[in-house]
């Protein structure tokens, strides 16, 4: 199979909506990913369903570890041996693997007129024309606040972002706890609260990104 076949974001459960494709008896489609903590119910639910309905379909899940699934696919798709679903990192990682050829142009494919073009953004080209990835699931990131501190210091949950500085100030003036911490040991921690939460509200969004890209803003 081509590994242009089909690409997934995230949890990768496009496969479940390809059923209508053709394929050949007794094929085996192998699905790239980072999401090993998904291994199980991909083994024990979507899998079993989607081979039921699919008899001569073999779905094999294989997951990389999150840390190394970058640089695993991309040997893997430099070797011709990557899977045919491939799991789609968001924005300019898969970009370059489309603007390289190893991602095929998804625009046409049935049923993506049902998404929003928010939901679409993260995997098309600047200029909106091509769509490579399935978008299937989105992710809400948020801070994950200590409530003993919260109630020993008399601290309301921030409901604003003055609110949220106002939070951090009293908690750094006490001195009995750390403000914020944030862990950077597998990067992606930096990149999601970072680049991908906290910084678009600052650099509106796209807007700063292509300004960036054309060197008329600053990331400072």
């Amino acid at each position: 199979m081509t590994t242009k076949l089909l690409t997934a974001l995230l949890l990768g459960t496009s496969i479940l909506g390809s059923a209508g494709m053709a394929y050949a008896q007794d094929a085996t489609l192998n699905i790239e990913s980072w999401r090993g903590d998904d291994l199980a119910i991909w083994k024990d639910k979507l899998i079993p369903a989607f081979e039921a309905k699919n008899p001569g379909i073999k779905v094999v899940f294989a997951p990389s570890a999150p840390t190394e699934y970058d640089a695993a696919l991309g040997a893997k798709l430099a070797a011709g041996s990557a899977g045919d679903l491939i799991t789609c990192r968001p924005f300019d990682k898969s970009l370059e693997l489309f603007k390289k050829g190893n991602l095929a142009d998804l625009s046409a494919l049935p049923g993506m007129e049902n998404f929003s073009p928010v939901a679409k953004s993260a995997w098309q080209t600047d200029d909106g024309k091509a769509t490579f990835c399935v978008p299937m699931a989105s992710v809400i990131h948020g801070f994950i606040y200590n409530k003993d501190a919260f109630d020993q210091l008399g601290i309301k949950v921030p409901e604003t972002r003055d609110e949220f500085f106002a939070a951090l100030d009293k908690i750094k003036a006490d001195g009995t706890y750390i403000p914020m911490a944030m862990g950077t040991k597998d990067l992606w921690e930096a990149a999601t609260m970072g680049y991908q939460n906290i910084g678009p509200n600052y650099w509106k969004g796209e807007d700063g990104r292509t300004a960036l890209i054309k060197g008329e803003q600053k990331l400072t």
